[in-house]
Order: C-alpha cells, then sequence, then structure tokens
C-alpha cells in the first residue's frame, strides 16, 4: 500500500532530492513525470493541447509532455514564457523539439496545459510569466479545460494564497499532494496524482484513501454478535437538542454498532425511542445530572451532541462522567465548549486557570489520561478552545494533541487527525453538503462505533472522517448537486459508503500511473 504524504514546497523539494539520489541523474525523475502526465492526458479523449510553459523545471514538465502527445498524434502548440534557465529544462526542450518546432496556440485547441510555475514558486506571478498569463487569457475563450501541471501558476504549493492564480479544471502533480491542493480545491479542480516512484519519508503527513480505509478497518468474527460488534452510549440531546443524538446515534448504527444507548434529557426521551426505535433510552433528570449513567455498559462512549456548552455546571459534570467511566471517549460540540477559557474561569468552584498556555485544559488532560480519545472540534471550536487568533490547520492540531495527550480531529477542508507522537492525518474526502447542522454529530456517531470495536483514536478518527466525506460525495453524486442534500440522505449515503468500499478493493477504479483521485468540489 503506498502512503501518499502531504506536503509543503520544501517538503516536496527534499522528496525530489531524495528520489533523485537514487537515480543515474536527475533528468530521468523529469522524464518519468512527464510521461506519467502524459499517459493520463492520452487516456481521455482530448487530442489537441495549448501547452504553456516556463523557464523553470515545471516548464521541462511542460515541454517533454508536448514532445511525448505530439508523437502519439496530438496537434500541440506551444507557448514559452522564455528560454529555459536549467539544465534539465534545455534538455527537455531539445527532446520535445526533436519532431520540429511548435506553432503558438490559436485557441482553437481542445484543452490548455498550465506549465509555467510549479511548486517552488513563490508570490505573484510576474514579468514573462505574467505576460505568458495573459495571452493565455485574451487567446482562449475559456470553454476549453484548464489542465495545470503539479499546481496552478499563481497558487502558493505551502499557504494556499492564490496570488493571481488561473483557476484549472484538473491538476496531475507527481508522487505527493501539496498541502495547497487540499486548501484551495475551488483553483484545482479535480486532482489526480501521479505515480513517480518517489522515495517515501516515515514522518510525512499522509492523506487517508480507500485502501487505508480498508487496511485499518478491523475484521469481524464469522460468530460476531452485537456484544462483539460494539455497544456505543451517546451523551447529549439536551431539552430543545435531541436532534443531534439522535443522529449521533444513526450515525453509530449505520456504521456496524452492535447496540446504541443514548443518555439524553428527560423532555428528550421520547423523541430519541420514536426516532431511533433500535436505540435504548436513558432519561437523565435535572441539569446535567448524570449520576445514573451506567458507565459499565459502553466499549465507547461520545460526550457532545445536544450539549449546551455554555452551562456553568456542565464542565464539572463532563469530568465526573470522564473520572467514572474509563473507556474510550469522542468529545465534541458542547463537551468541547465546556472547556474553553471563558467557561473555565467562570467556575467559582475550581482554581484559578492561571496564565500558562492552555492551562485551562489541565483538568481535561489529567481526566483523558490512559484511554484513546478523540477530540472532534470544527475551527471556531478550535479558536475557543486554544485562544488562538489564526491557526495553521497543519500542525496546530498536532500541537493541542500533545498537550492533551489525546487525538484532536479538527474538522474543516481538509480535515486534520493528529495524536501524540504520531504523523498526522489528512482527510480531503467532502464537499459542500457537509456544511449544515448536525454532520458533526454524524462524524462523531461514527467514531464512536470504531473505537467500541477497537480501533485507536488516530486510526477511528482517520476512517470516520473519510467515510463521512466520501458519504457526502455518494449524496451528491445521487442527488445531482449539494443544495438539497438533507441529512436523511446523508445518512442513507453513510449506509452504502461501506460496501462500495470494498467493491473496489480487488478492482481498483484508479487508472494507469495515478496514487489518488480526488474530484472536482461541486460549489453551486
Amino acid at each position: 500500500m503506498t502512503r501518499i504524504a502531504v506536503v509543503t514546497a520544501e517538503e516536496a523539494r527534499a522528496l525530489d532530492e531524495r528520489t533523485i539520489a537514487t537515480l543515474p541523474e536527475s533528468y530521468a525523475l523529469m522524464f518519468r513525470a512527464a510521461t506519467a502526465a502524459a499517459d493520463a492526458l492520452h487516456e481521455r479523449s482530448w487530442r489537441s493541447a495549448a501547452v504553456y510553459v516556463g523557464t523553470g523545471n515545471n516548464g521541462g514538465d511542460g515541454w517533454l509532455i508536448a514532445g511525448l502527445l505530439r508523437a502519439r498524434g496530438w496537434h500541440v502548440t506551444v507557448w514559452a514564457s522564455g528560454e529555459p534557465r536549467t539544465a534539465d529544462a534545455r534538455r527537455a526542450k531539445a527532446a520535445a523539439e526533436q519532431g520540429g518546432p511548435f506553432t503558438p496556440p490559436s485557441g482553437s485547441e481542445a484543452i490548455v496545459l498550465d506549465a509555467l510555475l510549479g511548486t517552488g514558486a513563490t508570490g505573484a506571478p510576474r514579468g514573462d510569466v505574467a505576460a505568458a498569463l495573459e495571452v493565455l487569457r485574451h487567446t482562449h475563450t475559456g470553454e476549453q479545460p484548464v489542465v495545470a501541471i503539479d499546481l496552478p501558476t499563481g497558487l502558493d504549493a505551502s499557504t494556499g494564497d492564490d496570488v493571481g492564480a488561473i483557476a484549472a479544471d484538473v491538476t496531475l502533480t507527481f508522487g505527493s499532494v501539496k498541502r495547497a491542493h487540499l486548501l484551495r480545491r475551488d483553483l484545482v479542480g479535480a486532482l489526480q496524482v501521479l505515480d513517480i516512484g518517489l522515495v517515501e519519508s516515515d514522518d510525512a503527513t499522509r492523506i487517508v484513501d480507500a485502501p487505508m480505509v480498508r487496511a485499518l478497518l478491523p475484521a469481524m468474527r464469522a460468530d460476531a454478535y452485537k456484544r462483539t460488534r460494539g455497544r456505543v452510549a451517546i451523551v447529549g440531546g439536551e431539552p430543545g437538542m435531541a436532534g443531534a443524538a439522535i443522529i449521533a446515534a444513526r450515525g453509530a448504527h449505520a456504521s456496524g454498532a452492535g447496540m446504541v444507548r443514548a443518555d439524553v434529557a428527560a423532555p428528550s426521551a421520547t423523541a430519541l425511542q420514536v426516532a431511533v426505535p433500535f436505540a435504548t433510552v436513558h432519561a437523565w433528570m435535572g441539569e446535567h445530572d448524570w449520576s445514573g449513567i451506567d458507565t459499565a455498559w459502553p466499549d465507547a462512549m461520545v460526550i457532545g451532541p445536544g450539549l449546551d456548552g455554555t452551562a456553568a455546571s456542565l464542565r464539572r459534570q463532563v469530568l465526573r462522567l470522564l473520572h467514572d467511566y474509563r473507556g474510550p471517549v469522542v468529545l465534541d460540540a458542547g463537551a468541547l465548549t465546556a472547556f474553553t477559557p471563558k467557561r473555565v474561569a467562570d467556575e467559582e468552584d475550581i482554581e484559578d486557570a492561571g496564565d500558562a498556555p492552555l492551562a485551562h485544559l489541565e483538568a481535561l488532560r489529567h481526566a483523558l489520561r490512559g484511554r484513546e480519545a478523540l477530540l472532534t472540534p470544527h475551527l471556531g471550536e478550535f479558536v475557543a478552545l486554544t485562544g488562538q487568533s489564526a491557526v495553521d490547520r497543519f500542525t496546530d492540531p498536532q500541537h493541542l494533541a500533545a498537550m492533551l495527550g489525546a487525538t484532536v480531529l479538527l474538522k474543516g477542508v481538509p480535515t486534520v487527525i493528529a495524536a501524540p507522537g504520531s504523523a498526522p492525518l489528512v482527510t480531503a474526502t467532502g464537499n459542500p453538503a457537509l456544511a449544515m447542522g448536525g454532520t458533526g454529530d454524524l462524524l462523531a456517531g461514527i467514531a464512536g462505533t470504531l473505537l467500541a470495536q477497537g480501533m485507536t483514536a488516530l486510526h477511528a478518527g482517520a476512517v470516520a472522517a473519510w467515510i463521512h466525506g466520501t458519504a457526502a460525495e455518494h449524496a451528491v453524486a445521487t442527488h445531482g448537486a449539494w443544495r438539497g442534500v438533507t441529512m436523511d440522505l446523508l445518512l442513507h449515503a453513510v449506509s452504502n459508503v461501506w460496501p462500495a468500499l470494498f467493491a473496489h478493493a480487488s478492482h481498483p477504479p484508479h487508472p494507469s500511473h495515478t496514487l489518488l483521485e480526488l474530484p472536482a468540489v461541486p460549489c453551486r
């Protein structure tokens, strides 16, 4: 199973250099990349291309691709922003022009290839590259698909900053995924990661894909029964918020839990019993009186869906429940909000949180110690927990995970799952169908089931996030648009993702050279 790294521009350069050290010459890696890209393009129905090449190695890729496509019978035109300035790019141009010089683009080509700037570029396009972009914009009508080679020109590979990028319909990249590919799906279009034999790095951030999910999922015994499939308790559902606990319970059930129990406020109990008849329900009385919750029953507990994180007593009750229950746990929604600095400081019966960074989370760190624990904040909750004004989606979850001794799943685009002592995992599945209330509760229910079945918090979070996002993709594909995808459709899609995951196991859907494909995200 190939492990696909998620990298910055500097890390991508290091991967290239490590691989080149194993080859006779650096040009061999450029030729591999161009061949893989030409093969990927030739597998499609296009047979003519306007190739815009820069002066660096990305332009060298473009020259080689142009030559390889022309040798296969394509009509290829080329616009060069200048003469190649690296030895490999000069060699690539010479190889491409062995069949004769290329004419300039006419605007009638089937596709436009953007090979002007690659991963190493920073800042806005300038000089001859900016001029080439203007030629591109004025020569082509906008109806032809734009295929970016490695990265759309004008997109910063590390930060995802748009400094004048031309949006691509398809991006072909090589061996790894750059952070910008995941941060700016709107500019990248459909992403195809091509295998060029990069030497792997053991400590790299990895992207979660279908083969990884299949490998991580625990097998179920042939003689399984409801107890061995895992028992999940959902603690939440305050008055007026029964829906969150219902969605979490249904998500757990749709993901293979053997038994689900909902521990909810008494006014929510009837709603749970009607909406989730396969679950048992325990009603707690008063304001977070959880003394009657059976902590010996569950194999995993999900705390938070439908809890009011502003309630004064909630933090104390969560800590007491974590003291009584020592098994795997998912903390979501209100169970996280209760631990923000303001909520901690507002409580009069606890010691001052102090001035040290994240000192307000010390009690939570102590309560989570010695168990598999998964926290699932969205960006707003993460900011509230940490007090940060800005968040680096790829590194900050790792810092919080190390401080808490627990796994942190930062929801969003992309979703990052970080655990102490491990390289983070990243999921890039999903679309705007997930941007509605209740989807976080669904994710928590899926993760709770996987924890109950014995997975680590890191792997449970990674698999749950991948399934959650893939379900949204299935729902949109079935429905035809993200608008109109309801929670019922999304829940149905979760049930359907599991068989689809294994249906493709023996017949991978990817074309040749392809390590990973991410669809374009529908934004309208």
